[in-house]
């Protein structure tokens, strides 16, 4: 799978709920950027639907709007909690949130 990232990706573990036409679950971000996120999820999504997301982060919860871009079962011991691994680009963020990924940015 060929990366067309613009933006660095930090490794971060946060709940997430995804909802997607009314179907919600929930997952695990493997990372995330102002502009997109690999999610472990219990199920492979279908790719290009949009999604409403929900993270919480300790006293504040970030509402997203993204697309499915890529859903794949999981090979990786690493996602052992979930069967599948998702990357969402992100088309809609508040300001919050992109304050919190730069934040993040000057720490590492």
């Amino acid at each position: 799978m060929t990366e067309e990232r613009n933006e660095v990706r930090l490794e971060n573990k946060l709940l997430i709920n995804i909802d997607q036409e009314g179907f919600e679950s929930m997952g695990l971000t493997e990372n995330i950027s102002k502009t997109g996120m690999s999610v472990i999820t219990t199920t492979v999504l279908p790719i290009k639907s949009p999604v409403s997301l929900q993270i919480g982060v300790a006293d504040d919860t970030f509402s997203l709007k993204g697309k499915i871009m890529w859903s794949k079962k999981s090979t990786n011991s690493s996602s052992a909690n979930g069967s599948a691994v998702t990357g969402i680009k992100i088309t809609e963020a508040p300001e919050r949130y992109l304050k919190y990924v730069e934040r993040l940015l000057s720490e590492n």
